[in-house]
């Protein structure tokens, strides 16, 4: 059995959902397996690609019927078997240390966040002003993260980038995504596994590409944010609850405050 599972919801653009793939080929650890989760995507060129690898590695599942996003979340957090995994982008790419340097490093972390390289569409390094302000949220240095200090900072701010994040799997398992939200599911999870007593490993060694479109920026954006911001304030609202019932009061002003979703919600109008 490998040690991780590369699990990949696909659903988008042909050529760059084989960049993701062959950057996994590329990796220098082959302690690894690679689950495709295909939502039925209007085409059939991921699949003849997977088949011209003949890669006993990898396992490509088509769901019957489009199931969502967050469904699809679910669906490869409970087809993982591995002690670790990791639900990449199927437009994101790995450098070829990531699986090493995950394994070598998340120890008994819950769950683990390698350093980020941001990509653009055509896959130049850059660094938009969205990155700038995750990076000045973030911790300094590498090393164990955990309870309300963490939670409060990434109420602030959620400097996490989802796709690269390494889960203990037995603890993801135990904490589905919610299927009532499109957007901040994964931050929900993030909370209940620290609400639970969870450990984060915060990795500053940059292992892994996060593609961030220039549209996303802008038009594209624009047609989430409403989602994003009703999300973000219920979840936050919820969150201050919790942290309440807990004592953490300095995550609980965090939650109510929501610094930088706040911000963001007055320069978009």
């Amino acid at each position: 059995m490998a040690s991780i599972d590369i699990l990949l919801p696909y659903w988008g653009e042909f050529p760059l959902f084989k960049e993701t793939v062959d950057s996994i080929l590329k990796q220098s650890s082959a302690d690894w397996r690679l689950l495709i989760a295909d939502d039925c995507y209007p085409s059939s060129e991921a699949r003849e690609y997977i088949d011209s690898l003949n890669d006993s590695r990898i396992t490509y599942h088509r769901h019957e019927q489009n199931i969502g996003i967050t469904r699809n979340f679910n669906y490869c957090a409970q087809a993982a078997s591995a002690p670790y995994c990791v639900l990449i982008g199927c437009d994101d790419r790995m450098l070829p240390n990531f699986v090493e340097t995950a394994l070598k490093n998340i120890g008994d972390a819950d769950f683990y966040q390698p350093g980020v390289e941001i990509i653009d569409a055509n896959g130049a390094v850059y660094l938009p002003l969205t990155d700038r302000v995750k990076r000045l949220l973030m911790p300094k240095k590498s090393g164990l993260y955990q309870g309300e200090d963490l939670a409060a900072s990434l109420c602030r701010g959620n400097w996490l980038y989802f796709p690269s994040v390494v889960w203990k799997t037995s603890t993801l398992k135990m904490h589905p995504f919610n299927t009532e939200y499109k957007i901040v599911e994964d931050f929900d999870v993030e909370q209940n596994i620290l609400l639970d007593g969870g450990t984060l490993y915060f990795d500053t060694t940059k292992t892994f590409q996060y593609r961030r479109f220039a549209a996303s920026l802008s038009s594209r954006e624009k047609g989430k944010s409403g989602i994003r911001f009703e999300e973000e304030h219920k979840i936050h609202n919820l969150l201050a609850k919790k942290f309440s019932d807990k004592g953490w009061r300095r995550a609980e002003k965090a939650a109510k405050l929501r610094l930088v979703s706040r911000i963001n919600q007055i320069i978009s109008r």
